[in-house]
């Protein structure tokens, strides 16, 4: 897909959520959504890849996500329940070998949203996230599961 073709499809998208959400159909809230959505485009679009996103990786990504973040509250509860005092917090560098930055920032993402832990930094020269992880024996394990789990998929993301 071109360039060209990308900033229409944000746009268009970005345009329709903002008449949906703002729930009254007038002309002002129209023009208003066109100046914004234009802007967020110009903004974000150079800085997407060129490539096409695979539908089915993204549905794969996405049932993921939301099946893990299901078990994590449910884990998170559990522990703050019954044993509270005896948590392991842990500081858990994720070597990363994600392209281009909007997988980086999903990754951070997808990690900040699962309940017990929480992307805190990412390091470009070396190519690592700094994950605070609520309750772990082993870190190596944290780290190596985020690669498998999300980072595989973002990598298989765009063909």
């Amino acid at each position: 897909m071109s360039r060209s073709g990308l900033r229409w499809g944000w746009f268009l998208t970005l345009w329709v959520a903002w008449l949906l959400l703002h729930g009254q159909a007038s002309v002002g809230s129209a023009l208003l959504g066109v100046i914004v959505a234009w802007g967020v485009v110009a903004w974000l679009v150079p800085g997407l890849p060129s490539k096409r996103i695979r539908p089915w990786v993204l549905i794969r990504l996405g049932a993921r996500v939301l099946i893990d973040i299901v078990a994590s509250n449910l884990s998170v509860a559990w522990l703050v329940m019954t044993r509270p005092s005896r948590t392991r917090p842990a500081w858990v560098s994720v070597p990363l070998e994600l392209p281009d930055d909007i997988r980086v920032v999903m990754l951070a993402a997808i990690v900040t949203l699962t309940p017990g832990t929480l992307s805190v930094e990412y390091d470009a020269e070396h190519a690592s996230l700094l994950v605070h992880v609520l309750d772990t024996a082993e870190p190596a394990a944290v780290a190596a599961e985020i690669k498998t789990r999300y980072e595989s998929l973002l990598l298989e993301l765009y063909a």
